[in-house]
């Protein structure tokens, strides 16, 4: 799964090539609907192309802005191999396609920035969250939301069992851990064997996953999403142990993962993290609401666009249900608005660029339906100073 990640979204935001085009697309994982699949994105090609010539691109200019997504409708192997939704980024000299973990609708988006706001349930901070089954013998991450669940690709160097982490010789490979079942069901840990003992079978799996958490970190840095951990009982303990993540969840999915599909590790790792993800949000609009009436909070689009540009957005609250475009100029921090409607002279997505901005600058970002908002605003902001 070539997933998006925080850093490819920072990345994102620093892109300035005009124009920027923007793409998602609801996509099928198997069935027959993964053959219309790139039938729709087709179309929204060439719709895309319309918009280019429309706007004064020349056929050539347009062809070859667009031609490494149309080099992916002649890649089968590309649409047998989806997830829930496709996000397409593309401008001169830039190409990033992204596969998400849940559906999106099918969208496209010609402007002075790429439009992100489609994928904000990966980084907001009431719904992204990340599953870690871990055993012995294997290691699989996921990245979940509300609704649906995706396997992540884990990096290079994240060893995928103890085994391959600690290449483990014939003596030691004798001492094992096996997992028993308790009357209740849960997991638990055994040692046996013939070996240095079960105190270094112990550092042994300690080891291993402290390689596991070393090799995650190129995913979780600046992550602030939770982690629910799934693996017999023994195991969860030692990795709270040994990881520097800074948000694991404290209970976890006991007993063995390895026979359990995404969707059931997804629906066991939800209730975990709904009543964090709720107490979050909570904690985010009272704040709001305590600091409204003072200079540490804001619900004007223009104030808060600037203050997002500068860094100085601690929490921002954005409605799912909104948008509003107009322009913002960096030399002299002036923002023009006009309502939900782009035009030529309003081309930039001012909720998407202020969400970019305060995530880029270490902010946290909350995605809620305009009548959950704390304000008629389709934006509120807690500042930092």
């Amino acid at each position: 799964m070539k997933s998006l990640t925080l850093d490819q979204l920072k990345a994102l935001a620093q892109q300035t090539s005009s124009p920027s085009i923007s793409i998602f697309l609801p996509t099928h994982r198997a069935g027959q609907d993964t053959q219309q699949d790139p039938i729709r994105f087709k179309n929204l090609l060439r719709d895309a192309e319309k918009q280019l010539l429309g706007s004064g691109m020349g056929p050539r200019e347009a062809s070859t802005l667009l031609q490494p997504a149309q080099a992916l409708l002649d890649d089968p192997g590309f649409w047998n191999h989806q997830q829930d939704g496709l996000a397409v980024f593309m401008a001169v000299d830039d190409f990033h396609y992204h596969q998400l973990p849940f559906s999106v609708e099918e969208l496209l988006i010609i402007s002075q920035a790429y439009y992100v706001k489609p994928v904000l349930p990966l980084f907001t901070n009431n719904g992204h969250y990340y599953i870690l089954a871990l055993s012995q013998d294997e290691v699989r991450l996921f990245e979940g939301t509300r609704y649906a669940v995706g396997q992540i690709d884990l990096p290079e160097k994240t060893p995928v069992s103890m085994e391959a982490a600690l290449r483990l010789d014939d003596k030691q490979k004798q001492l094992q851990v096996h997992t028993g079942t308790s009357q209740s069901g849960a997991g638990h840990g055994m040692f046996h064997g013939q070996g240095p003992g079960e105190e270094e079978n112990k550092v042994l799996i300690e080891q291993y996953l402290n390689l596991v958490d070393t090799g995650l970190k190129e995913i979780f840095r600046e992550q602030q999403a939770p982690l629910v951990l799934a693996g017999v009982d023994y195991l969860l303990p030692i990795y709270h142990k040994v990881s520097e993540y800074a948000n694991i969840m404290k209970e976890g999915i006991t007993g063995s993962p390895e026979h359990l599909r995404p969707e059931e590790l997804q629906e066991q790792a939800w209730p975990i993290v709904e009543s964090y993800f709720q107490q979050e949000t909570k904690n985010a609009v009272e704040q709001y609401q305590q600091f409204v009436s003072t200079e540490q909070a804001t619900d004007k689009v223009g104030k808060i666009v600037a203050a997002a540009f500068n860094g100085r957005v601690d929490k921002l609250l954005l409605s799912v249900d909104a948008q509003v475009w107009g322009n913002f100029n960096p030399e002299t921090e002036k923002v023009t608005q006009n309502a939900d409607r782009q035009s030529k002279q309003s081309n930039l997505a001012l909720l998407d660029f202020a969400a970019m901005k305060t995530l880029q600058n270490g902010g946290a970002v909350y995605t809620l339906p305009q009548d959950e908002m704390p304000t008629d605003s389709p934006v509120a902001a807690v500042f930092r100073y």
